[in-house]
């Protein structure tokens, strides 16, 4: 369902901002949905919170539009890194993600803060790879804790 919601708004998007004809918004929705259909399974994120780690595979994924980067997220969004926006980024530098969202012990950690960060590490066009930190918080819990962790996936949406 987020697949099929992103692809909505990334085509809406290309229609809206690049003013391309039709023919060429088949063609792009096409090799979307190509990209999704073959990308399947691909990726992990990994992290350490309460001094257990935790790795997530569930079809981790992420979007490029124009060289900004989006959530980096599983497919029901338990575990995301992003708050929705494209940023830009850089191999190297980091970048504010503001929110992370992640599962602790079986219950649902996040919190939006600008001192949330991710990296990417290294970028080729189909692999992506980085390192994210920050705290998260559980609102039944009352617990802020600190996370850390590092995420790679080659289920990349580029447009």
């Amino acid at each position: 369902m987020k697949k099929l919601f992103l692809s909505f708004i990334i085509l809406f998007a290309l229609q809206s901002y690049a003013q391309v004809n039709q023919q060429e918004m088949m063609k792009k929705a096409k090799l979307l949905t190509s990209k999704f259909s073959n990308s399947k399974g691909k990726g992990v994120i990994t992290y350490t919170a309460k001094g257990k780690t935790y790795i997530e595979k569930n079809e981790i994924s992420t979007v490029i539009i124009n060289n900004q980067i989006g959530d980096i997220s599983n497919d029901k969004h338990t575990i995301s890194i992003g708050d929705g926006s494209v940023r830009s980024f850089k191999v190297g530098k980091s970048y504010v993600c503001k929110v992370l969202i992640v599962m602790i012990d079986g219950k649902q950690y996040s919190r939006r803060s600008s001192n949330n960060i991710a990296t990417i590490t290294f970028f080729d066009g189909k692999t992506i790879k980085g390192t994210f930190s920050g705290t998260v918080y559980n609102e039944k819990t009352k617990e802020t804790i600190p996370v850390t962790g590092s995420f790679q996936t080659g289920n990349i949406t580029s447009i």
